[in-house]
């Protein structure tokens, strides 16, 4: 009976080796396209590992590049319409692009706040007011462009970078592709090569040993 025990750990120890063996492959083969496929001799492999490092290379160009003319842009608006150096958010940065001014100017963002609030509350001064003071810019916001072509050259700048960052988000799907791509393959080669397999059951509390062939 001893024996039988001996016989049962070894079998499942070996059938968690080759389990293991594969997962490995499998997981190294995800982290790192190609690497698994090199250490198996397939040339291709070494076609997914430079895919990975120009795709790589890639996307860290693209954000950077994003960001250095998001930058630009920030910098731009200092001079030429008049924003105080400030950390902005997204939307104040939208609005200065879409508007010549923030002020109450035809063209000014703080106008098409009262007008809004005319709309929403007619014949009601006094929730119009508080319409606007709640979303109206104040001094501390204040810009005005210098013309429209320099306004429309900040927009130039800012929607190179979305473009830019948009770009990125393609690659980095690339990316992932070739992450998967590596996978499947690894799991597809293993599959192919486990035509023989090694099983074990207990029937009765006797162990069986079951040897399968596939041709």
């Amino acid at each position: 009976m001893r024996h039988k025990h001996i016989l049962i750990m070894l079998l499942c120890l070996l059938s968690i080796s080759g389990a293991w063996a594969q997962g490995k492959e499998f997981l190294l083969s995800l982290a790192v396209p190609g690497y698994s496929q090199v250490r198996q001799g397939k040339s291709y492999g070494y076609a997914m590992l430079a895919a990975e490092a120009a795709l790589i290379g890639t996307s860290l160009y693209l954000g950077s590049e994003a960001d250095l003319l998001m930058d630009e842009s920030y910098t731009y608006a200092l001079k030429y319409a008049q924003i105080n150096p400030a950390n902005y958010g997204p939307e104040y940065l939208k609005n200065l692009g879409k508007f010549n001014s923030s002020g109450y100017d035809a063209d000014g963002y703080n106008a098409t706040i009262r007008r809004q609030a005319q709309s929403i509350f007619p014949g009601d001064p006094t929730a119009q007011q508080s319409y606007i003071e709640a979303n109206a810019y104040g001094e501390e916001l204040y810009w005005k462009w210098e013309n429209a072509g320099k306004r429309a050259e900040y927009n130039r700048m800012r929607n190179n970078s979305q473009d830019l960052k948009s770009y990125g988000k393609l690659v980095l799907g690339v990316l992932i592709l070739n992450h998967l791509a590596s996978g499947i393959d690894v799991l597809r080669a293993n599959a192919q090569a486990r035509r023989t397999q090694l099983s074990l059951d207990l029937i009765h509390n006797v162990p069986i040993l079951k040897l399968s062939v596939k041709f």
